[in-house]
């Protein structure tokens, strides 16, 4: 209600003649000397510590009866526009969706012009294309100093009665000028009494940057130009060099965009959903798709069809005068494609970011991609599958941080090699072939020869350094959202397991090590930089 309150945002146009108490009464009936304290307590205040409420904002008010929920959001979407018309950068900021930024932009009209804002966020909400908006206001309005998230599985959350990734997020208004960098705190694990508060603090005091005392984590810095610009990936990433390689790889002006290669990703899984329905595979009309992602589904990079779907409204006479097929079959499989993008998975179970095959399918669960032929598919399979790819699909996660969802529209700005190149295109399509059969294994299973000959063979198309791309691969496979272990959480026998693979690998010759070029692709993989 306080962002009823003309003390607090401001009418533009009207006379300020007093607090609009009767509007707020509509739907809050406090006595006016409550109102007034609540006022007076939040103007100018030096520091503001909130939760927001991260519900969706179509469930506001869902324990009371109907009459007084549509009282409610009426009332909330007037002071939204309320706070519009006094601010328009807050167009961009608000969300039908979600109350929370109401409440961050509640604390921004209480703030003092040297106040600190202190808040919780899912942690997706700092890479999700859909906040940028919020993001970027936020970064006009305050240096971002601090961000602090904990990657410990099972661990992960700040808040109560919620599973999802949360961060605190440190806030300074800062005047005119260039801004410092952002601290990013990565947390191995959470404090559990007191004592380890008082240990966490002290550690953090004496950590300006890299291993923080007593095992805590780490800390590590992010341009400030990037959180202006409203990326603020860095939280996502447990490793500081993977986040610094993730957005080099995105930003790498050597690599046309898929979008910008022409290709177009298509969402058909929710048409799916809700005009189709599954089928015997044998019953007429009926057409193969890809639906299954998870670990007993596509194990190769070769897809495989795993159920045939029909229209659910279907009209036998359409059938008979169309040879077999259903009109509307037949306007889906113009989206069918020979490459298909995962629309969101298990980080650690799933096993594949993409598959081809000869045959074109639609997914469910799959975003088939139009516009390649067969040996580009292939190609971008390969590329899509390696190191470079997969973490550039993980830098835009949406729903929670360890089993993201992808839209079609974040799979188009992925930046891919010139497959045009029938040296790159020929390279990478071999790669394909060569390993089509062979069983992917999980995620979370970390180092295996498929992966190594992906990377070594998008290495040598590229022109990358091999050698680094194995150092990449090595950080994600121990990802916590990956490999499912925080870096804490790993014992004695752990360690020994992973120095021995490592001693195994380096013995292998099924990698294709002597495949590396030099470093190129605009320094997107300098490790010496990173």
């Amino acid at each position: 209600e306080l962002l009823g309150q003309k003390a607090i945002v401001a009418r533009q146009g009207e006379l300020d003649i007093a607090d609009d108490r009767l509007a707020s009464q509509a739907v809050w009936t406090p006595a006016d000397a409550d109102l007034e304290d609540a006022v007076d307590a939040a103007q100018n205040a030096r520091i503001v510590i909130m939760n927001p409420p991260f519900t969706n904002r179509a469930k506001m008010g869902e324990k009371f009866q109907k009459a007084d929920q549509q009282a409610l959001r009426q009332r909330s979407d007037h002071m939204e526009q309320t706070l519009i018309n006094n601010d328009r950068n807050f167009a961009n900021f608000v969300d039908k969706n979600s109350i929370a930024p109401l409440f961050i932009a509640l604390a921004d009209k209480c703030l003092t012009s040297q106040g600190i804002l202190t808040y919780i966020s899912p942690t997706i909400a700092l890479s999700a294309p859909s906040v940028q908006g919020e993001r970027i206001v936020m970064a006009q309005r305050f240096h971002i100093q601090t961000i602090l998230t904990c990657h410990q599985p099972g661990r992960i959350n700040l808040s109560q009665n919620t599973s999802i990734n949360e961060s605190v997020i440190v806030a300074v208004r800062h005047a005119d000028g260039p801004k410092p960098p952002t601290r990013i705190v990565n947390l191995d694990r959470i404090p559990i009494d007191d004592a380890e508060v008082a240990d966490l603090h002290e550690s953090l005091a004496n950590c300006e940057q890299g291993a923080i005392p007593n095992g805590w984590g780490e800390v590590s810095y992010w341009p400030a130009e990037r959180i202006e610009a409203g990326d603020w990936t860095a939280a996502i990433w447990r490793s500081p060099e993977l986040a610094t390689s993730a957005a080099r790889f995105a930003d790498d002006v050597s690599m046309r965009t898929v979008s910008e290669s022409d290709l177009s990703p298509w969402a058909t899984g929710r048409i799916l959903r809700d005009s189709y329905e599954s089928a015997e595979y044998d019953l007429p009309g009926s057409f193969p798709i890809l639906k299954s992602k998870g670990a007993d589904s596509q194990t190769t990079i070769q897809s495989q069809p795993d159920e045939y779907w029909v229209p659910k409204k279907r009209n036998e006479e359409f059938l008979k005068l169309n040879n077999g097929e259903y009109p509307e079959v037949k306007k889906m499989l113009r989206k069918a494609g020979h490459l298909l993008i995962t629309a969101g998975q298990d980080n650690s179970t799933g096993r594949l970011t993409a598959v081809a095959s000869d045959e074109k399918y639609v997914g469910n669960g799959w975003m088939p991609v139009t516009g390649l032929s067969l040996e580009q598919a292939k190609a971008l399979a390969v590329f899509l599958n390696s190191t470079p790819g997969r973490l550039q699909l993980m830098r835009n996660p949406g729903r929670k941080l360890e089993f993201p969802t992808y839209s079609a529209a974040e799979a188009g700005r992925i930046r891919i090699p010139n497959i045009k190149d029938a040296a790159v295109r020929g390279e990478l399509a071999a790669c394909w072939d060569a390993t089509r059969r062979m069983p992917v294994p999980q995620f979370r299973d970390g180092e295996c020869a498929v992966r190594r000959q992906w990377d070594a063979a998008v290495a040598s198309a590229c022109g990358w350094d091999a050698d680094y791309l194995a150092h990449l691969r090595a950080l994600l496979h121990a990802e916590p959202h990956v490999r499912g272990l925080g870096y804490a959480q790993y014992g004695e026998e752990d360690v020994a397991e992973a120095a021995a693979t490592e001693a195994a690998d380096a013995a292998d010759g099924d990698a294709g090590d002597g495949a590396a070029g030099d470093a190129g692709a605009g320094d997107a993989v300098d490790g010496a930089d990173a």
